[in-house]
């Protein structure tokens, strides 16, 4: 029977080296998990600003196309705010979110929203980067 004494000069390199590369592991993981973290917020805030960009489009839209028809603006800006609130309830319509130029009977519609991320919003440094603002203007249709 070999004893403990009889296992020759390499054991110790072996054990050092599955030190190793449990270390190194254990690193490929952390690394790995911090990209993952990463491209699932990148994508929230991507799929937050598409959304809220799609969302402020038709309100434009549709405000320009009821005030170039009634010449009403509280009725244009009514009938965005119904369209956002179609679309995405969760977008802010904050102060002077819906302007609309009484000469062109352009409509211009502005909304916030913040996305949902798992790290990027909740770090004081990063939380800009989750906060989206669209900004979309629309003529009347010339149909």
């Amino acid at each position: 029977m070999i004893g403990p004494d009889r296992l020759g000069p390499t054991s110790g390199a072996r054990r050092g080296e599955a030190g190793l590369v449990g270390k190194f592991v254990v690193v490929w993981l952390l690394i790995v998990a911090l990209i993952g973290i990463a491209a699932v917020d990148a994508a929230s805030i991507l799929f937050t600003r598409f959304r809220l960009d799609d969302a402020a489009a038709t309100a434009a839209s549709t405000a320009a196309t009821v005030y170039s028809n009634g010449r009403d603006l509280e009725a244009a800006c009514a009938a965005a705010q119904l369209s956002v609130q179609t679309a995405d309830p969760s977008a802010v319509m904050g102060k002077g979110w819906c302007k609309i130029d009484t000469s062109s009977g352009e409509a211009t519609i502005t909304l916030r929203k913040t996305a949902k991320t798992v790290v990027v919003g909740r770090l004081s440094f990063t939380a800009d980067m989750a906060k989206v603002v669209q900004r979309e203007t629309a003529g009347p249709s010339a149909l």
